[in-house]
């Protein structure tokens, strides 16, 4: 470490007035050399260590001799009153500047050290990741103290250790060790971004600048990088440990789902570099007016969407990958009567089920338990409403699409992969569903995300809400759109027939709901409570009295 004088420096040396050693502008060229090499010519043992790698000279014991003089590369030390001085990096000086041109530095190969210490550096730009930045000495009194902790797991431990070693702290010092300690005991660098709700999803890449996708802003680089490859793939292997997984350079391929998160991660030889990839679930799911005040969907398509479930109607949610399908689902499972039976089946934990009678069913390929037998297992436990996370293989969608035509519960719905509703049919024809089962489909929703521009974030809307129709005789099903977003209005416009509509007739027959229900309830929605576990009680005070 060194002090390194910035370009705002005058050239007054009016800090060395202040410096307790000496005024003499030699001793500013000390750059602390690990090695020590003045330490290493004294023989009479002069130097004390002031901090670890950080060399002072005591005058009560320095004859003068000046071998410590000779030894120093860069003609740091003076000598005055008959003994040797050198700088101690004691921060007066600094203090003292009147230009706020000094600081405390490291030399490239301290900074190497710290890296590989750490195994992250702090870069000069970025989103600021909020965590303890050490300097070398620090480092490597963490490294030390970590040691213990890995065999102990007592952070009490640590005054005993600096007492032991005989190193002095102050208290942002030891408070900032003892955080990179707890930080490491779980996922290092990444936990203060894994405690942040606005961040979507985490992108680690060896040696790049840790990236963020936070909401309404898109990507953002933060000022962390990971420069060892090895402490990547030790963070991956601490996420999935929970699971029984690993990655290792023979199986150099991890999908894993964890509570709140999906990480994936692949290492050589099947990519240039170890990649991690973490998407976070919202923990507190959007309210019906929240959904509405963010735009994504109007008031009178969340409560068509509303009467939907209230006539047991099978819907798809369709889009692309983070457009926000299982946000949208999620809030569309507030409008189920609280008194009905929920079977949910997802590959990760995602959906938010406040009901009190509901059961989660999660795959588990590791033991060849996949979606579509557990969707066919729904058959044998009576539900209400048949909740599939995604559904993606021929099996899945197969197994899917024979709850709607077994009627064995009052409506099912799933999220699935297409940019339209028409695209969407296409796909399920093309995974195997005959035409005359796409008749036990009444809704598909589709919903899409794009970039805006103007902010670098991202735009998410419901751009289709479209019923399936079934031709006369053997004629193939089509769409009737009820709801369609309008690009250049940029707000979602209504073609809803209630003569036409499969939902809206039912409503009429099976609920005695009237022609102004939908306004009704568009304007009940609005001022509805945010948060949405009080949203359910109200939504179902309204429909149950």
């Amino acid at each position: 470490m060194y002090l390194d004088r910035s370009e705002n420096c005058k050239g007054c040396n009016s800090c060395l007035e202040f410096c307790p050693v000496s005024s003499n502008p030699k001793i500013m060229n000390c750059r602390h050399c690990p090695d020590a090499p003045c330490k290493d010519a004294c023989n009479y043992d002069a130097f004390y260590e002031v901090s670890p790698g950080i060399w002072g000279i005591d005058p009560d014991q320095c004859i003068g001799c000046g071998d410590c003089q000779k030894a120093c590369p860069y003609d740091a030390i003076v000598m005055e009153d008959g003994v040797a001085k050198k700088c101690t990096l004691c921060g007066e000086c600094i203090k003292h500047c009147p230009f706020n041109a000094l600081r405390i530095s490291e030399t490239d190969k301290e900074k190497k050290e710290k890296a590989s210490i750490l195994g992250w550096e702090k870069l000069k730009s970025g989103m600021d990741v909020c965590i303890y930045n050490p300097s070398i000495q620090e480092a490597r009194i963490f490294k030390k103290f970590l040691s213990i902790h890995r065999q102990t797991g007592e952070l009490d431990l640590f005054d005993e250790f600096l007492n032991e070693t005989g190193i002095t702290l102050n208290k942002s010092q030891k408070d900032g060790i003892i955080r990179l300690v707890e930080h490491e005991a779980r996922f290092s660098v990444l936990d203060p971004l894994l405690d942040r709700e606005d961040i979507e999803e985490i992108s680690v890449i060896s040696g790049d600048p840790v990236r963020v996708f936070i909401r309404g802003r898109g990507w953002i680089n933060t000022n962390i990088s990971i420069t060892s490859e090895e402490k990547i793939i030790d963070i991956i292997n601490k996420m999935a440990s929970g699971i029984g997984r690993r990655i290792t350079y023979q199986s150099p391929r991890l999908n894993a789902n964890l509570k709140n998160s999906r990480i994936h991660a692949i290492i050589p030889p099947l990519s240039d570099r170890v990649s991690l990839t973490i998407r976070r679930f919202k923990t507190r799911p959007f309210s019906p007016r929240e959904l509405i005040e963010n735009k994504t969907i109007s008031p009178e398509a969340l409560a068509y969407l509303w009467i939907s479930m209230q006539t047991d109607s099978n819907l798809a949610i369709s889009g692309s990958t983070g457009s926000g399908k299982t946000t949208t689902l999620n809030t569309i499972l507030s409008f189920i009567p609280i008194n009905q039976r929920i079977v949910s089946i997802e590959e990760t934990p995602e959906l938010r089920i406040y009901h009190p009678h509901s059961i989660r069913l999660v795959s588990n390929p590791a033991k060849s338990i996949g979606m579509a037998e557990l969707v066919e297992d729904t058959f044998r436990m009576r539900p209400d409403k048949v909740i599939v996370g995604e559904v993606r293989t021929r099996e899945e969608i197969k197994a899917w699409i024979n709850t709607m035509l077994s009627g064995q519960g009052k409506g099912s719905l799933s999220t699935f992969h297409a940019l339209s509703g028409q695209e969407a049919i296409h796909r399920l024809k093309s995974l195997g569903v005959q035409t005359y089962e796409l008749s036990a489909l009444d809704i598909i929703l589709v919903q899409r995300r794009w970039t805006d521009y103007k902010t670098g974030g991202e735009i998410r809307r419901v751009t289709e809400i479209n019923e399936v129709v079934w031709g006369d005789g053997d004629k193939d099903v089509s769409l009737n759109p009820v709801f369609t977003y309008d690009f250049d209005k940029k707000k979602m416009i209504s073609s809803l027939n209630p003569r036409k509509s499969r939902v809206i007739k039912k409503a009429s027959e099976v609920l005695e709901l009237g022609p102004g229900e939908i306004k009704r309830r568009a304007s009940f929605l609005e001022r509805s409570s945010k948060e949405l576990s009080e949203a359910i009680k109200q939504v179902n005070e309204y429909m149950l009295g």
